[in-house]
């Protein structure tokens, strides 16, 4: 028996198998343009989803005021959030002494943009303390809540809502020029938080006259004010 074989025909011409130097170089350029056009706009991405976690934690916290002033009328006490110092690591909540309703471990999502540099390894999301005004944020997205201290038998230290209260609870967060490392995001931030209506590009008044700024650009910090009547000011 005879087996016959062929060999197929060559088709290429004698050309050599792969790439010329002109198709490399052509393949390379599309790929240049390519990233030029995707890298500003995954900037751009990157810079509102920041935006939008900010506001996100920035209208957590005037609900969480909001709420509250609820369970104040009703005669209960709650630690809105824990005095955590940024860079330092937070002390865990004691049994019986009060829980925050706003996490004492979420962190800043836009703190690395802060004027003056990189953030510290510990930024944390919210920042409650004690006193009768805004505080001013240290960090760009820093969320910054003001109420009452702790009343006997808790202890721990922050922004409370107590029973009975009378005064307001004043929240700021970090924004614009705040984020000066990159003045895009601050403006983003801006923007994302007066979208969410717990803020305004006007100047507010609450309800024993106390002036609320305008959240504009050129300003550092955006404000809320929840009131001893629940009410939200802008």
């Amino acid at each position: 028996m005879t087996v016959l074989i062929r060999s197929r025909p060559d088709l290429s011409g004698g050309r050599p198998n792969g790439f010329t130097l002109i198709e490399i170089m052509v393949v390379i350029a599309i790929i240049g343009i390519l990233a030029m056009i995707a890298i500003p706009r995954y900037a751009t991405y990157l810079e509102a989803a920041k935006a939008e976690d900010v506001a996100t934690n920035f209208h957590a916290a005037v609900d969480a005021a909001a709420f509250a002033v609820a369970a104040s009328q009703a005669g209960q006490a709650t630690l809105i959030a824990m005095h955590n110092v940024q860079g330092q690591a937070a002390a865990v909540p004691v049994a019986g002494q009060g829980t925050p309703t706003l996490s004492y471990l979420a962190t800043d999502p836009a703190a690395a943009a802060t004027t003056g540099g990189a953030a510290s390894p510990l930024n944390f999301a919210f920042i409650g303390s004690t006193g009768t005004n805004f505080a001013t944020p240290s960090y760009c997205g820093e969320v910054d809540i003001v109420g009452a201290g702790p009343l006997a038998p808790a202890t721990t230290p922050g922004a409370w809502m107590n029973p009975g209260a009378v005064r307001p609870i004043y929240i700021s967060v970090g924004v614009g020029t705040t984020c000066g490392e990159n003045s895009a995001l601050g403006q983003a931030i801006i923007a994302a938080v007066v979208q969410t209506g717990m803020t305004a590009a006007v100047v507010g008044t609450d309800s024993t006259g106390h002036p609320v700024s305008a959240c504009v650009p050129g300003v550092a910090t955006c404000y809320a004010e929840v009131g001893p009547n629940g009410l939200v000011t802008p």
